[in-house]
């Protein structure tokens, strides 16, 4: 059946094509045999469409006015083969939706998989003349697309979605979204963010929009600013907020450019808008003006739009329009808003020169009935402009879509200027001091702004100059604008970054020089200005102290004057710190401590910057300060210290630099003297300090036995122990030692010389040194008497080592006087000592068991604390002890520990040293007594 169908469609198409001069249209009703659904195709312009249904003949089907209707099973894959003779493919809607397709060519091929509803497919051609003319824009303005349905492409080539901006509600807005619209008047851009967010994902715009879903300034390049009147894209124009800057395009061709396009939107209640722009364009001959369209039913040229050679006109009502507009010399609308004074003014301009204006197409005109038509019929009256007011109209290069959608030419710019004599002013800075600023980005003189005044009070701008364009020599600049001949005065009113602002009023004259710009700009001159940088002119660069006290004053032999600091200077924010130094010194410190930015503070180095005055400062940038030589009797203070020197303030002289407090430490010796083998200080100790330049100097511990020897000069040092108090024996060794910046070494080895050498630190511990002296050796002195106290001579005792008495230390005997002495005798030393022979006519005492008595003998001294105790079998005796059978003396401050042994004569057959010699008497008395009782017993018996 549907072979049939085809065959008989085809036969249908074949007799339409050949009577088509006679039948114009055609519109083929097919039979229907089932309920499929029904497709209809209908074709805009000059073009031809071939309907079929894939895998079975195609048939030719011209649409130029009459739509094809046919009934297709659901499922079936329709194709559509469309071919224009010298048209291209504007759009293909499917039910009103503009599909994702290659456009702009003069074939095109379409798949549609038909529904189970009925479907409409809508193909629009177009001439290809506009397409060419489309692509064949110069390379500085960017083309813009025939169909507002761009496609969106990927850094990488590739496709994304299309564009699908909305054909509804054209100046027409929500409530919900002039809600939006109210809040940006007051300056709320965050409430509306969701419902930008939303309309931008609508319309596919998130590739044309910023984070904050504001529409950037491509979208203006490629759609215009008139599709913001379709479907509420409204609330996405950043025109809309109040702080929103246009973009300005800097680059000025020969024949003039759009550099500004400035768009504003008049609500005027229920929702409703309008909008227009004003342009900003420069041209050689006129320079920078203020322009409006001259044609509304064409397209606004965005910035950066190429214009032709501006040709004057001598419309009257042109003249007018410009003359009592918007930013004319005799602005009559002042009596509305803003944006109404630039729609009114654009109106009245496209009137002028064509007869039309939006305002009169828009809604049936009611804006122009309302408002323009008043103005317009007003403006026959007026009265003409001065002869020397000459209106321009400068063609703009390019095609775009109109407020109808439709692309169109872009509209020529009118605007109207003053024929006078006028030249063209040029300002042109540079540093005063390069030798500061140069190479260094602390200073940027493209941060500067003069303006420009007609009057000397300064209160009557006549233009700002933004010098950002850099030029040779480290110079910047703005201009040549164009000014009427005449005296002006030229102030700078912000100042360049890292500069003083430039407080002089310069008076500057506009009049013939004689010179043309090289653009072709005549009496031309450029004036120069200079600014000063900005410098710290420091005092003080560093304040030296004492690490311990916190004060600039020096402790012991120390000083803080003389010690040298390297300064490296870096330019800029963030230089490279491992990189070399923009300049270098070397400064040394003075009897304060203080380093100062002066030459006597130097000791080699770069020459010193110098501000204005010709002193010597320091730019903006990065200073390291590092201690290269310490000051005597410190030790090197090795910290980097790194110091910012920033911009403050309008003024030549900032005062940011911070000037660090280098602490130093002292360098120290503390010798401790102590008894040997205890902690016991012993004071009053004299030791000979031989210093490095060979001075000589006794020096004494003091109560805590100890010298602390302070900020000593640099080299070798000697110490040696000149005397001690009684009861001590001196150190006979030398202690030798060297001081250098970085710490104290040893140069004696201690070992074996009862000396400790401790290291200290630079950052506070003291190197010490510990000397220890022995105790003199004490004697002991024996008195041998016999029972009357006669000194008994020839008593011979013997000193051991051991209680066995089996060591000798010494064996001495007795003099005339009965006395003997052991000399060198040792502190803390046990010994034993006994009779070993008796006297003449005495004999060694024994106990009652027969055995000897032997002496054990101990002392120890503690001289620094006044003590010596000593030990006869252990009784305990002390210092106060001077006197009796066991006591101390002191000769000629030797410790004598004496001792008096007695013996009895031989005669009574004395015991040396005892009592006996009665109990012997006793004991014979006693015997013979008895032998006479025996002897008389016997004789009785």
């Amino acid at each position: 059946m549907n072979k049939l169908r085809n065959k008989f469609k085809t036969g249908v198409m074949s007799l339409m094509v050949a009577a088509g001069a006679v039948l114009p249209s055609v519109t083929p009703i097919m039979a229907q045999d089932d309920p499929d659904p029904k497709l209809t195709v209908t074709v805009e312009g000059s073009g031809t469409v071939q309907i079929s249904e894939k895998d079975s003949e195609k048939f030719q089907f011209a649409l130029p006015n009459s739509p094809f209707e046919e009934l297709i099973k659901a499922g079936t894959t329709v194709g559509l083969e469309c071919t224009g003779d010298g048209q291209v493919v504007k759009e293909l809607t499917v039910d009103d939706k503009v599909q994702s397709l290659d456009y702009g060519k003069s074939t095109l091929d379409f798949d549609f998989v038909m529904p189970e509803k009925d479907a409409d497919i809508r193909v629009v051609f177009e001439a290809a003349v506009n397409q060419k003319e489309k692509t064949t824009q110069t390379a500085e303005s960017k083309p813009v697309e025939s169909e507002s349905n761009q496609q969106e492409v990927n850094s990488d080539g590739t496709i994304l979605e299309s564009v699908n901006l909305s054909k509804t509600r054209q100046y027409q807005l929500t409530d919900e979204e002039q809600i939006v619209i109210d809040q940006y008047k007051s300056g709320d851009y965050q409430s509306g963010f969701s419902l930008r967010k939303k309309i931008a994902e609508e319309y596919r715009l998130t590739a044309y929009v910023d984070k904050d879903y504001f529409l950037t300034e491509n979208f203006f390049q490629d759609f215009g600013f008139h599709s913001l009147s379709w479907g509420g894209a409204l609330i996405l124009s950043p025109y809309e907020k109040l702080d929103f800057e246009p973009q300005i395009y800097s680059s000025v061709r020969s024949t003039g450019t759009v550099t500004k396009m400035d768009v504003h939107t008049w609500n005027y209640g229920g929702g409703g808008f309008m909008n227009g722009a004003m342009w900003t364009i420069s041209v050689p001959t006129h320079g920078s003006q203020m322009a409006f369209c001259a044609n509304g039913m064409q397209s606004p040229p965005p910035a950066g739009t190429t214009l032709d050679s501006p040709v004057k006109q001598t419309n009257e009502n042109l003249r007018k329009a410009l003359y009592y507009g918007y930013g004319g010399p005799q602005n009559k609308l002042t009596g509305y808003n803003t944006a109404q004074q630039v729609i009114f003014t654009n109106d009245l301009v496209s009137v002028a020169n064509t007869g039309t204006c939006m305002s009169g197409e828009i809604g049936g005109g009611w804006i122009w009935n309302q408002y323009v038509s008043s103005i317009w019929n007003q403006l026959q009256s007026w009265p003409s402009p001065p002869a020397n007011y000459v209106v321009y109209l400068a063609n703009s290069r390019g095609n775009g879509l109109n407020w109808q959608g439709i692309t169109t030419p872009y509209q020529p710019l009118a605007y109207g200027v003053y024929e006078e004599q006028k030249g063209y002013l040029g300002i042109v800075k540079g540093s005063s001091n390069q030798t500061i600023s140069n190479g260094n980005d602390c200073y940027d003189l493209t941060k500067a702004e003069y303006t420009l005044y007609s009057d000397a009070a300064c209160t009557k701008a006549v233009r700002i100059f933004k010098l950002t364009n850099v030029c040779g020599g480290g110079k910047v600049y703005d201009g040549p604008y164009e000014f009427p001949f005449g005296t002006y005065y030229l102030k700078e009113t912000k100042a360049a970054t890292g500069y003083a602002l430039d407080p002089t009023v310069h008076t500057v004259k506009v009049e013939a020089t004689g010179q043309t710009h090289p653009a072709g700009f005549p009496n031309w001159k450029d004036f120069e200005v200079k600014n000063i940088p900005q410098s710290d002119p420091v005092g003080v660069l560093l304040q030296k102290v004492d690490a311990d006290t916190g004060q600039s004053v020096p402790q012991g032999g120390a000083s803080l004057k003389d010690a040298q600091f390297t300064f490296k200077f870096y330019a800029g924010y963030n230089p490279n710190m491992d990189g070399a130094a923009t300049r270098t010194w070397v400064m040394k410190t003075d009897d304060k401590g203080q380093v100062r930015l002066q030459d006597s503070y130097k000791v080699s180095g770069d020459a010193f910057y110098t501000n204005s005055q010709g002193n010597p400062t320091l730019p903006l940038g990065t200073l390291t300060i590092q201690e290269t030589k310490a000051p005597a009797g410190y030790y090197l203070n090795s910290q980097l210290y790194t110091v910012k020197i920033t911009s403050k303030g309008q003024a030549e002289t900032v005062q940011t630099y911070n000037a660090p407090t280098v602490k130093e430490q002292v360098n120290d010796l503390l010798l401790t003297k102590v008894q040997l083998g205890s902690n016991v200080a012993i004071p009053g100790t004299v030791f000979t300090w031989t210093k490095p330049d060979g001075k000589i100097e006794d020096v004494k511990t003091d109560g805590n036995g100890q010298i602390k020897m302070t900020g000593l000069a640099t080299g070798v040092h000697k110490l040696k122990e000149k005397s001690v108090m009684d009861g001590y024996t001196l150190n006979p060794n030398e202690f030798s030692f060297e001081v250098t910046a970085t710490g104290i070494t040893a140069k004696t080895d201690t070992s074996g010389k009862n000396m400790t050498f401790t290291a200290g630190t630079t950052t506070g511990k003291s190197y010490q040194l510990t000397v220890e002296d022995g105790l003199e050796n004490y004697d002991l002195k024996l008195i041998k008497v016999n029972e009357h106290d006669k000194l008994l001579p020839g008593a011979e005792f013997t000193l051991y080592s051991d209680a066995a008495c089996t060591k000798v230390v010494a064996k001495k005997t007795t003099d005339a006087s009965g006395i003997l002495i052991f000399d060198e005798i040792k502190d803390r030393t046990d010994y034993w000592f006994k009779e070993t022979k008796a006297p003449e006519g005495y004999r060694i005492p024994v106990d009652s068991n027969g055995n000897q008595h032997v002496y054990k003998l101990r002392a120890e001294a503690t001289p620094a604390k006044g003590q010596f105790d000593f030990y006869v079998d252990g009784t305990k005796y002390t210092a106060s002890n001077t006197s009796g059978d066991v006591h101390l003396e002191d000769v000629n401050g030797d410790k004598v520990v004496s001792i008096t042994v007695i013996n009895y004569t031989t005669g009574k057959l004395p015991e040396t040293g005892s009592n006996g010699t009665l109990l012997l008497l006793g004991a014979g008395l006693a015997a013979v007594a008895a032998y006479f009782a025996l002897n008389k017993k016997r004789k009785t018996n």
